[in-house]
């Protein structure tokens, strides 16, 4: 996963969030384990306007950049 990838949310969303749920996202950022190097979350630009910071084992990449 890298700046720029489409990834599509593989998880569920908790109780906080309402619908419409996103689905498509580029990215934007990525974060990784400062001791394994390891991506451990990604910040997202969601297909409904909205950007967050979603753990990477929840996001599947659709589309590499």
């Amino acid at each position: 996963m890298q700046v720029g990838d489409i990834v599509k949310f593989a998880g569920s969303w908790g109780p906080r969030m309402e619908p419409p749920f996103p689905k498509i996202g580029v990215v934007t950022e990525v974060w990784t384990n400062g001791r394994t190097r390891k991506i451990s979350s990604a910040d997202v630009i969601w297909d409904i306007g909205i950007e967050g910071n979603i753990q990477a084992h929840a996001l599947e990449v659709i589309r590499e950049a």
